[in-house]
This record gives C-alpha cells, structure tokens and sequence, in this order.
C-alpha cells in the first residue's frame, strides 16, 4: 500500500499538536508513506496537485491531506482522497472542506462527530471513526517523583468550561495540597516538530497524582483522555465524553452541574485515599494500552483498504 501525506512543510514543523503527525508515523511502520506538498521538495506550488503528481511520476493507492484547501485543483487528483479531522464543531467550515476538496474518505478521531456528520447523508463520502489515540515513547511512566497533588494541563479558554471551573477551584484546593497549572506553549512554535513540548507535559503529569481536563463543550474524548492514563501514574479527572462506545471508569468524574464543594470534596477523597486513586490508574493504564499509535494506524489502513 503506497500513500501520499500531503501537508504543508511548514505547518509539519511548527505545529504543536502532533497526534495526526505520529498516526501517519506509526502507518509508515506497515506501509509505504510520501510527504508531500506545499515547501516540501520537488513540489511546484504554481503547479495544480495532478500535475506536480505528473511530474513525479510515482503511483499511490489513496492521498490523505491535511488542509488540501491549500493545494490548487486538489479535488481534481486521480486518486482516492481522504481527509482527517480532530473537531468537526464547526459544520459549515467542514463541509465547506470535505466538498471542495473532493474527498471519499473522512476519517473522524471523535465519535459523537462522526455521527452527525453520518446522519447528513452526504452523496459519495464515507465517514468513519477511529478514536484519539497517543505516542507511547512520550506518554510513559518517566518514574519521577510526585510534586504535585493536583495539575492542571491543556488552554484554558471559554472552548473548555470546565477547566475554567478547575482553576477558580485552585486557591481552595492550594490550602492543602500541592497544586499546578501546566502553562499552554502556544499552538504555532518553530521546534514543534521536535515533541519536547509534549514531552514536557508528559513529565508534568507524570509528577502530579491526578490531572484535571475537560472534554470541553463538544463533550468530546479529547487526546487527553488517552495521554494522562498512558502516563500510567496520574489518575484523570474530568467530565465523560458524550458517547458510549469506551469504559470510562478509569476518570475521576465531575460534572459541570456540580458545586464548587462538590468537585473539591471528589478531588479529596482521591488524594486522600490512595488506594482509591491507584485503582483509577490501573484501569486508565489498561483503557489506554489499546489507543496506541499503532492502533490508530493499523485501524486506519484497514479502513484504506476497504475503502
């Protein structure tokens, strides 16, 4: 199976979320992956995609691109295209995206968009999902010692209502425990590429013993739902994705509705009892030993080949 990863080199380098970049990492482990597009060498970007193509002279069984708005004439490619996407919230935005690229293929990393975007129908585009999954040679147990009882990591913004909950609850919460907030690096930075930003907030939980995050308002399983239990040592804490496809036994829930008491009483009773909280570890290592990488790419390949 040969395949094209089109996607601007720039943004390959700079941008801070890297789980769509170590998912086509890990899909070169079993199959045969070119980068490509635009700032990547060879490419002509005065030149449509089909004839930079062309001129290549290469042949690929599909073309996964991100952001192919970018590309000129991609939708016009004599091969199958497939698209990816994080967050679909904003529709129109996407189906501008998925129409005029021309893409058969949307693979959807959050179930409960998945299904929306399925019940619209859409003429010769086959939505599927593959959950978020995570680089295991970052989030690991880096066996460092705790230094935090509570952390707060990920933006803080008006997008994750809880998590503004979570850090007006810090002052209560400092009175009697260790508490941190895991400062954000910012989504656009020249060394992204390297994954220490990511390292470092691996390391940041690796020394809290619980992690607070959100699922923010498209009660959506973000990547942290899977990055904080492959830690394996820092129990999460925060409310349940809206589907119903995993177990989330493993988190700590608290609930938008609750008081502000109510989420500090939750929080306590887990740093208080030890115990309890290593049983919530235990179950989020074994959640996310099945949301590896290479699950993603085995999942994702298998869904190419159907295709």
């Amino acid at each position: 199976m040969k395949i094209l990863f089109l996607v601007n080199k720039q943004t390959y380098h700079t941008k801070m979320s890297r789980v769509r970049f170590h998912g086509i990492r890990a899909l070169e482990k079993i199959a045969t992956v070119k980068y490509w597009g635009l700032n990547w060498e060879n490419y002509n970007p005065k030149l449509t995609v089909q004839q930079n193509l062309d001129n290549m002279q290469d042949k690929f069984d599909i073309c996964i691109a991100y952001k192919p708005l970018e590309l000129k004439n991609f939708k016009d490619i004599n091969i199958p295209k497939c698209i990816r996407y994080n967050e679909m919230y904003n529709i129109n935005w996407t189906l501008k995206e998925i129409k005029e690229s021309g893409s058969q293929l949307v693979i959807c990393h959050h179930l409960n968009d998945c299904e929306q975007y399925q019940k619209m129908n859409i003429p010769n585009v086959k939505f599927v999902y593959i959950g978020h999954c995570a680089e295991k040679t970052i989030f690991k147990n880096y066996n460092t010692p705790k230094e935090y009882d509570v952390l707060i990591a990920g933006c803080i913004s008006s997008h994750y209502p809880l998590r503004n909950k979570f850090l007006r609850l810090l002052p209560q919460l400092k009175k009697k425990y260790k508490c941190h907030q895991h400062p954000h690096p910012g989504y656009d930075l020249n060394d992204a590429h390297t994954d220490r930003y990511l390292k470092e907030m691996a390391i940041a939980i690796n020394k809290a013993k619980i992690t607070l995050t959100d699922t923010g308002l498209p009660r959506s399983r973000y990547g942290k739902y899977i990055e904080i239990p492959m830690c394996g040592t820092s129990a999460i804490c925060g409310d349940l994705p809206d589907d119903k496809a995993d177990d989330y036994s493993y988190v700590i829930e608290v609930t938008n509705s609750m008081t502000a008491q109510e989420m500090f009483d939750k929080i306590c009773y887990y740093l208080d009892n030890e115990d309890k909280r290593l049983e919530k570890v235990q179950k989020g290592i074994e959640f996310s030993s099945n949301y590896t990488q290479e699950h993603y790419a085995e999942k994702l390949l298998k869904e190419i080949k159907e295709f």
